[in-house]
């Protein structure tokens, strides 16, 4: 066989592509390689099953937190403060709470928190992805929605298994009645200001801050950004980390500002 023969033949051999790694794989690779697995989603973007996983998380973390902690308890901190600010009486405060966990409302309102664990992460995710679309239109950058949103979910499915684990050790190990229902896992800047200086120890405009200084927060921002970047082109990591950045500390802000207001 000639040597023209043997090459042309190499040539025209199909070209394999490789076999898309499977949802563990790719569920471990965003803790170990988020780089590289964030680019391999990419190229064969999956939605099914980070999306399954996400709503039994979800689902299953809203009802052992609301079964553990109970709809009264959970809700009477705010009827408390609400008090306290001379924005209803006591006896409104203990009326609507009445109103809310008793008889078929309560019931109604127990199993809404696992509903709404199993719907959030579906919408938080189609928001963010669309948020990544919205800054690559504006930053001249190119890509698609599909990838966008599976790397969105494989971020949040990542996060939500560390934080949905701590937040179920920390109220079942804690006393209920020492649990701050604003701040359950307790992973950021105003957890620490509040061991320091106390709860009421700052301007609720400092502690709501605060609050969005949080650990899984920014480990989300960059995860979105290393992911974003990997399935774009003409747009860097660094320009999605950015707008990002700034979209929630816009939110922030507004949050600070809003219960600043409302005392």
């Amino acid at each position: 066989m000639s040597s023209e023969l043997s090459y042309s033949s190499a040539n025209d051999a199909p070209v394999v592509e490789p076999k898309p790694q499977s949802f563990f794989s790719r569920w471990l690779g965003v803790y170990f390689s988020p780089g590289e697995t964030f680019q391999e989603i990419g190229q064969a973007p999956r939605l099914l099953a980070p999306m399954l996983v996400l709503m039994l998380i979800g689902s299953l973390g809203g009802y052992l937190m609301i079964e553990r902690i109970g709809v009264r308890q959970f809700f009477s901190a705010g009827f408390e403060q609400a008090v306290a600010n001379n924005q209803m009486t006591q006896e409104d405060a203990d009326k609507q709470l009445d109103a809310m966990t008793n008889g078929v409302v309560g019931t109604i309102t127990k199993y809404s928190f696992p509903l709404v664990g199993l719907l959030q992460p579906l919408v938080m995710g189609l928001v963010l992805a669309g948020l990544g679309k919205l800054i690559t239109t504006l930053m001249g950058g190119e890509n698609k929605f599909k990838p966008l949103y599976s790397v969105t979910l494989f971020a949040l499915l990542a996060i939500s298994v560390i934080q949905t684990a701590l937040l179920l050790i920390v109220i079942y190990l804690k006393p209920v009645s020492e649990l701050d229902i604003n701040n359950l896992v307790g992973s950021n800047l105003a957890a620490l200001l509040s061991m320091i200086v106390g709860k009421d120890g700052l301007p609720k405009f400092i502690m709501t801050l605060g609050r969005w200084l949080d650990v899984f927060l920014i480990w989300l921002i960059a995860l979105l950004a290393i992911g974003y970047g990997a399935v774009s082109k003409r747009i860097k990591t660094g320009t999605f980390a950015t707008g990002l950045g700034l979209v929630f500390g816009i939110f922030a802000l507004l949050a600070a500002g809003w219960a600043a207001l409302r005392g």
